[in-house]
């Protein structure tokens, strides 16, 4: 804070906010400067503002409505790839929900775990032997084929994905699974994770505050037109019939001829979006997941989640006016257009001045400046979110992106044909 504070004094002393020296220059190179200038800014504002509207509308689906006898069966999926004690954990915390024991089905799916992943999924299961069922594969097979197995088993109205290394709180089962109860619109929900171990680091501090923004913020705006455009494989919900009509085709995706073995919740995604049916975000159904702890590992993450959004967001560009889908269409073509454009224009930014010799050193400190102004604006959307805890990380985060994002995303779009997770 103390750091930022100082950035932010000195660009105000030296006058750096309200002068841009590099858009003076004369040529073609300062015509795009200007331009490039003009349009990030009126995309940026314009976005900001129809957001902030669009989060302040949002309200979760109150699950005090739904009585006992009105809660459905339903089906519990849970892949578990060399996951160890963690898988234990997960399934007690689903078996201990605040859910009708009579009408709760849990498949767990061992995929060719090399370590003790089965003997723990065993010690789940003797402790709750009438609610685990549990499935081994030989070899590894992969998330997608866990999913696909657990739901071709499934005989319950509505079916739900669990990551092995994700705990759900008591009522989190009710809290996601109320907006397809009560709103025949809704075809899937996504709920809110939460970071179990975000006090190992100042980098697992930093990626709760960007789990925060991006679950309270980015999906509750998108929850207001009902479309969601990532239902996190860490938790999520589904309608059983609608599953039934999209699962083969995205167990067999295919992405420049090759199988796709990565994003298969924002794949997935698109597959319902494209059906026509709307996805929500579920604030009050909280989980707790573990990331990793290690900056290499992090950033390996993050990569492979750049890899699945270029894929994923090339796809949904080409059926966002689709007939079947529902709905506002509008907003959602701004969401993601101007969401798209900014990513666009920050790599514009980055790599012309990267070659075209403007850089120097009132240059960068300009950058810095305003990346800390953004941090501690969106600081103020983190502390509505989760209040005073840890809101300066949202400034280490707006840093952090500034510098990464463009190689972790160019480094995902040249390696969009690897097959492998990067985190294991």
């Amino acid at each position: 804070m103390a750091f930022g504070i100082i950035v932010i004094w000195f660009a105000v002393k030296e006058n750096l906010f309200f002068t841009w020296r590099a858009a003076e220059f004369s040529g073609t190179r300062g015509v795009i400067l200007r331009y490039l200038l003009f349009i990030s800014g009126l995309i940026f504002v314009s976005s900001l503002v129809v957001r902030t509207w669009l989060w302040f509308r949002y309200r979760p689906i109150a699950i005090d409505s739904i009585s006992d006898a009105q809660w459905p069966h339903v089906t519990v999926a849970v892949p578990a790839y060399n996951e160890g004690l963690g898988i234990y954990r997960s399934l007690v915390s689903i078996a201990e929900c605040d859910y009708p024991q009579d009408r709760l089905h849990i498949i767990a799916i061992d995929d060719g775990s090399g370590d003790d992943t089965w003997l723990h999924m065993q010690r789940a299961k003797e402790r709750y032997p009438k609610l685990i069922r549990l499935e081994r594969f030989k070899r590894n097979r992969g998330k997608r084929e866990g999913i696909y197995h657990a739901f071709s088993s499934c005989h319950t109205p509505f079916f739900v994905t669990v990551d092995s290394d994700t705990r759900l709180e008591p009522a989190a089962l009710r809290g996601i699974l109320a907006p397809m109860i009560l709103r025949a619109d809704i075809a899937a929900a996504t709920g809110r994770i939460r970071i179990d171990n975000y006090r190992a680091n100042v980098f697992t501090r930093m990626l709760n505050a960007h789990f925060a923004m991006a679950f309270d913020y980015t999906r509750a705006v998108q929850s207001t037109f009902k479309n969601v455009l990532c239902l996190s494989g860490a938790f999520s919900a589904y309608r059983s019939s609608m599953l039934a009509g999209i699962i083969d085709e995205w167990r067999e995706q295919k992405f420049f001829n090759q199988s796709c073995t990565y994003g298969e919740d924002r794949s997935l995604t698109n597959h319902i979006l494209r059906s026509g049916h709307g996805t929500f975000y579920q604030q009050n159904a909280v989980c707790h997941t573990i990331v990793p702890e290690n900056p290499g590992k992090m950033l390996r993450m993050l990569t492979r989640w750049a890899r699945s959004n270029i894929r994923e967001s090339a796809i949904f560009s080409g059926f966002m006016f689709n007939n079947r889908r529902r709905g506002n269409r509008f907003l959602p073509f701004f969401e993601f257009s101007t969401t798209i454009s900014l990513i666009i224009l920050h790599f514009v930014w980055f790599y012309f001045f990267l070659f075209s010799g403007l850089i120097n050193n009132s240059f960068l400190f300009r950058a810095l400046a305003y990346t800390v102004l953004f941090g501690f604006f969106y600081m103020l959307y983190y502390i509505r979110i989760e209040g005073h805890r840890d809101f300066p990380y949202v400034v280490f985060f707006s840093l952090f992106s500034a510098v990464c994002t463009i190689w972790v995303f160019t480094v995902a779009g040249l390696t969009l044909n690897r097959r492998g997770w990067s985190t294991r």
